[in-house]
């Protein structure tokens, strides 16, 4: 029996061959280009059964240099992806943005942003934002018309209403932001006056039965007091929404103000709160409902439509990280499924840095328009070191190309580094990443050994033509700091490993990310923890935002004891006791301990393998060069397949 997610199911006129749909996420900086139709052409070529495409209404007011925006330029590439989704029997919803307000930068005719009030800048608080005029109401109105003329006689086949998050359109429908006395103000009617008449205009210009979806929030999750909106008030738009004639509603939770809901990290493993708040909507709805929330896992997919949350299943990361998930799963091949790790890293972080998106876990995304990896002109013979992400998707792409492969992994276990980093409870969903390396290593016959450590003698006995050496980094060990061979000091990595004996009482040595999560692992397991770190502030090397403020809230609802500032001078350790001295803004002072755990960081291996560039040609990649994220590891190892047979070549530059 097909699964529920491959069943057909319509919005209104439009029938649509299965329940999933791409988010709107497009990843080149800038307008639509060739580059960006074959990004959203792979996904529809991968079975999505509809792809929203992210379109910015106007530049009357923001700068759309970032954005895709409908022109005379652009209209040929937006007919063109409609004929690519078309050929595969995808529909193309173009999602209409009529713009950023008070979350954005300054407008384009003022020195601050547009927005429904004088409200805050979200970025500088003291500063309010203009609030547009009628008359630059219906201007914007104006120019949203001619976004959804052009969008129709190119190819598509229903609108999208940008309507969610704390955005523009948001700002109007909500009283934190709206406080105007005027016909756009007041009740919830006046407040959706603007979303309402927008929804007029999709329907005047295609038709009374022409397919329109809104996207919004029915819940902020944030105080109702406050002037956010709550449930009841959600729900009560809900109705008034289908009242307007839309023919499906896309929810989504939370706003700019809490964005870590609407994109949630890896930290949040749990039922997303999107489920919640479409589940409600769902209850009273007559039109279909789409919400996302992590359903590149189609387990939870399955789950949310047979218990009534939701018609669709919307997958936004989870497509960049495989495009081929519908086709997969209607092929019965669900555990090829390459999986999203929620990192943020690839995709939204680039883009909030205005650089083109890519995915952590599959580097091809983005540039689709490449080709993917070209068969090899002169199969070689390739040895790669280190079975971390880097490692894995180097020896991945090399089988792929055609190159002879075998993959040696000095510990027990596929991940590396990584393999520890999944140890905390918020991070399971990389143990779903890890496991999918192995079982597609075995499928593409890539000979995996285990507990096998490079040198010069095995390497040279195996006579490789190439070597990927992704051995990774090796926890740093400072030797100026005294007693760190002592009888309880280990690394954090060995900790999250389970390879040691942490006891009750831990000090962590390192306030960055790795000391953070290892922290806040132990801690969960009732150890007692203390973190002490150099800088003035814990994570001092920066963190995409989104990711930064959900972790930071952890670690405040957290029972550890931060302390900054503060260095380790020396460590006391025998059999029967622990103690670390360490000197702070007070001076020196001694902490009591079972365990110390270092989480100073990585130092590169890259000298290592060039000790073995006498045999051949070495290819160091990831954190063996340089401590950095997944993002770069795998996007190191895609470019050194591509240079392969002329390594001289390979160009390991930030290409967005």
């Amino acid at each position: 029996m097909a699964s529920i997610l491959s069943r057909p199911i319509k919005i209104g006129r439009m029938e649509l061959k299965n329940r999933m749909v791409m988010a709107p996420m497009g990843v080149t900086v800038g307008n639509l280009s060739p580059a960006s139709v074959a990004y959203f052409a792979a996904r529809a070529e991968g079975g999505a059964a509809m792809v929203f495409c992210n379109i910015r209404a106007s530049l009357a007011f923001e700068s759309g240099e970032h954005s895709i925006y409908l022109n005379d330029e652009t209209e040929p590439l937006f007919r063109a992806l409609a004929e690519r989704c078309h050929a595969h029997d995808c529909k193309l919803a173009a999602q209409i943005q009529p713009g950023d307000g008070r979350i954005g930068g300054p407008s384009v005719r003022y020195k601050v942003p547009i927005s429904a009030s004088a409200c805050p800048w979200m970025h500088v608080p003291r500063m309010r934002c203009h609030a547009l005029t009628i008359d630059e109401i219906h201007e914007l109105e104006e120019d949203f018309r001619r976004s959804v003329q052009v969008a129709l006689r190119s190819g598509a086949d229903c609108v999208g209403i940008h309507a969610y998050g704390g955005y523009l359109t948001d700002q109007f429908l909500t009283k934190r932001w709206n406080t105007r006395t005027d016909e756009y103000g007041g009740d919830l009617d006046g407040r959706m006056r603007f979303l309402k008449e927008l929804i007029a205009i999709s329907k005047e210009v295609g038709g009374a039965d022409f397919p329109v979806i809104v996207k919004y929030c029915p819940d902020h999750y944030l105080p109702a007091e406050e002037g956010y909106r709550g449930i009841e008030e959600g729900l009560e738009l809900t109705r008034k929404l289908i009242e307007c004639g839309v023919d499906a509603l896309h929810v989504d939770a939370g706003s700019h103000d809490s964005w870590y809901l609407a994109m949630p990290p890896d930290y949040i493993q749990e039922m997303t709160l999107q489920a919640r708040s479409a589940k409600a909507v769902k209850e009273i709805s007559t039109v279909p409902v789409l919400t996302h929330g992590r359903y590149s896992d189609v387990e939870k997919g399955e789950s949310v439509l047979c218990h009534g949350v939701c018609d669709f299943t919307v997958i936004g990361r989870g497509l960049l990280a495989d495009p081929e998930i519908p086709n997969k799963l209607a092929e019965g091949r669900a555990e090829d499924i390459r999986p999203c790790i929620s990192c943020n890293e690839g995709c939204i972080a680039r883009s909030y840095a205005l650089k083109n998106a890519t995915c952590a876990v599959n580097p091809i995304c983005g540039h689709e328009i490449d080709g993917g990896i070209p068969k090899a002109k002169t199969p070689l013979r390739v040895l790669v070191v280190g079975a971390g992400p880097g490692g894995c998707t180097a020896a991945l792409y090399a089988k792929q190309a055609g190159h002879e492969v075998e993959l040696w992994e000095k510990s027990a276990t596929i991940g590396g580094n990584a393999f520890a980093a999944s140890q905390p409870y918020f991070k399971t969903d990389m143990h779903a990443l890890l496991s999918w390396y192995k079982l597609q290593l075995a499928k593409a016959g890539v000979p995996v050994r285990y507990g096998r450590e490079a040198n010069h003698d095995n390497v040279a006995e195996w006579k490789p033509d190439r070597i990927i050496w992704a051995a990774g980094g090796a926890p740093i060990m400072p030797k100026s700091i005294s007693g760190l061979d002592g009888y309880s000091v280990y690394s954090a990595t060995d900790a999250l490993r389970n390879l040691v004996d942490v006891g009750e009482r831990i000090v962590m040595v390192g306030g960055g990310m790795v000391g953070i999560e290892a922290a806040l692992h132990f801690d969960k397991m009732g150890k007692q923890v203390t973190v002490i770190e150099m800088a003035k502030k814990m994570l001092p090397q920066p963190m995409f935002k989104m990711n930064g403020d959900l972790l930071k809230k952890m670690m405040r609802e957290s029972g550890i004891t931060f302390r900054t500032s503060t260095k380790l001078v020396s460590v006391d350790s025998t059999r029967t006791h622990t103690a670390v001295t360490v000197e702070g803004p007070e001076g020196e002072d001694t902490i009591e301990c079972d365990t110390v755990l270092m989480a100073l960081g990585f130092a590169p291996t890259s000298k290592i393998g060039d000790t073995l560039s006498d045999i051949c040609p070495v290819i160091s990649i990831g954190d063996a060069v340089e401590t950095r994220k997944i993002l770069y590891a795998t996007t190191d190892a895609y470019n050194a397949v591509l240079g392969l047979e002329n390594p001289e070549t390979i160009d390991f530059s930030d290409k967005g």
